[in-house]
């Protein structure tokens, strides 16, 4: 099996597009690979460390071999994980290594937890709150499901006072957080960490359907011709009808990036616009470009991964802080400019993402309580 053909396979394992024939092709190249290059195929520890070896073989070359050489070792590890996780703990941590583990094992995930703010100001923790009915507002029943998800709903007979007018509501991540929320006109909206969401208690009263975002979330917006949804950031606004499309506005990166799924979207900042058809991202410093883009990479965190392809580790660990909820500090300023690839679920404790960064770069990781630091290796 020539790589380019594993790659096509991986590409479709990580995008949940791969057919049952194909992913067992892919676990089977895999099983076949590792224990092939085994010294002792029958030890599960000699198949792990071969299969490592090969990879690390792949990848140490980055700079100069082909992009898919690289995902096809990022992947790899994926698989590894997903086949025979128990290798881990034991083929990629050297002994010597033993008291780092243990620090980065300590630093979990992130997880389903936000807080909503009420138009009449109370503040709900949704990660404390019971699942049910939160709250019933402006004929709007508020409701938290089992899956970490809030829903609203439409129960009572429209109110048109001032008061439901101006009534908002706002649901706003911490770093390490995350939350999924139905809004009042079926729209969907996932919330990545240290984000925030403010909306209409009830669209049915307004012209328009608009939310402003702070931060990264991924849109499904119910189709309505009569009332478009716009999404307003600090730097530009999104006009959409009905469509999937992921908005990236965080202040602390250098731009802003809108990728579309599927459907149209039309992006305004001051006097520029643009118009983007699925398999587009649009990216807004000084001006707005559009470029074609890998649109499962900007929506890898909704999916639950990490999807890195030759991005710079300073851009990577902003994603890592916000996740897991630390610090990060480069003791050698040049590694920020440094590239990395990787892919790895989102959901396992930092370890597995440092590691796999720190056998395939430069880069050293230590960590000092909740602060990660990072230095050239030695």
């Amino acid at each position: 099996m020539n790589q380019q053909h594993i790659y096509t396979l991986i590409q479709k394992y990580r995008d949940n597009t791969a057919t049952a024939a194909e992913k067992d092709e892919l676990l089977q190249w895999y099983r076949q690979t590792a224990y092939q290059d085994a010294d002792f195929p029958e030890m599960e520890d000699s198949v792990g460390e071969s299969m490592l070896a090969r990879l690390n073989g792949e990848i140490k070359p980055a700079k100069t071999s082909a992009p898919y050489v690289r995902w096809l070792a990022a992947a790899s590890v994926i698989l590894l994980l997903g086949v025979t996780g128990l290798l881990i703990s034991r083929a990629i941590w050297p002994a010597e290594n033993t008291a780092n583990t243990t620090a980065f094992n300590n630093i979990l995930p992130g997880s389903n937890k936000a807080i909503l703010t009420l138009a009449n100001g109370t503040r709900i923790s949704l990660s404390d709150a019971v699942n049910g009915t939160i709250s019933n507002q402006h004929g709007i029943q508020i409701t938290k499901a089992a899956n970490g998800q809030l829903i609203y709903t439409i129960k009572a007979t429209t109110e048109a006072g001032s008061e439901a007018l101006t009534a908002f509501n706002t649901i706003e991540t911490p770093r390490g957080g995350q939350y999924q929320i139905v809004l009042p006109d079926g729209s969907k909206v996932w919330l990545n960490a240290s984000s925030s969401l403010k909306f209409p208690v009830n669209f049915s009263l307004h012209k328009e359907r608009r939310v402003a975002l702070a931060g990264e979330a991924y849109f499904e917006v119910a189709h309505n011709a009569d009332k478009p949804f716009r999404v307003a950031t600090d730097k530009q606004l999104v006009e959409v009808l009905g469509t999937h499309f992921n908005i990236n506005a965080y202040t602390d990166e250098p731009g802003t990036k809108t990728s579309l799924l599927q459907g149209k979207v039309k992006i305004t900042a001051g006097t520029q616009v643009a118009t983007l058809a699925p398999g587009q991202q649009a990216s807004l410093t000084n001006n707005i470009t559009v470029t074609e883009a890998n649109t499962s990479d900007a929506i890898a965190w909704k999916n639950g991964y990490f999807n890195f392809d030759d991005e710079k580790l300073e851009s990577i660990m902003r994603s890592v802080s916000r996740w897991y909820d630390v610090d990060v500090v480069f003791e050698d300023e040049s590694l920020k400019s440094e590239t990395f690839g990787a892919v790895t679920t989102r959901f396992s404790n930092i370890a597995q993402l440092l590691k796999i960064m720190e056998q395939t770069g430069d880069a050293s990781f230590g960590i000092d309580g909740k602060t990660i630091r990072i230095s050239r290796k030695k």
